[in-house]
């Protein structure tokens, strides 16, 4: 078996970490008393091994813009953005707010 520590960092290079978080409205209603909850927004912030440590927020080599919303069609465009292909990266670490 081959150490962990000649693994480790290469693979820790090859991660995207997605912090994400739904806003939405609560007018329809779904049954007594109990409403559903629609998304309307979804925003995200991301980082790699390169920027998590940047004091800026601005664009990252890697991971090209930092910070996305999607609003027409909130949880399409999450997925939708969580699978597209990156070259760089081979694992996709998704992190919800409040879940």
């Amino acid at each position: 078996m081959r150490p962990l520590n000649e693994v480790l960092p290469d693979a820790i290079n090859k991660v995207i970490y997605v912090l994400y978080y739904f806003e939405t409205t609560q007018y329809t209603n779904y049954s007594d008393g109990a409403t559903l909850h629609v998304p309307d927004l979804v925003f995200l912030q991301q980082f790699c091994s390169q920027c998590e440590d940047a004091e800026d927020y601005g664009e990252c080599v890697r991971c090209v813009q930092r910070y996305q919303s999607f609003w027409d069609d909130p949880v399409g465009g999450l997925l939708t953005y969580l699978c597209k292909p990156r070259p760089w990266a081979n694992k996709v670490v998704a992190i919800a707010h409040n879940a």
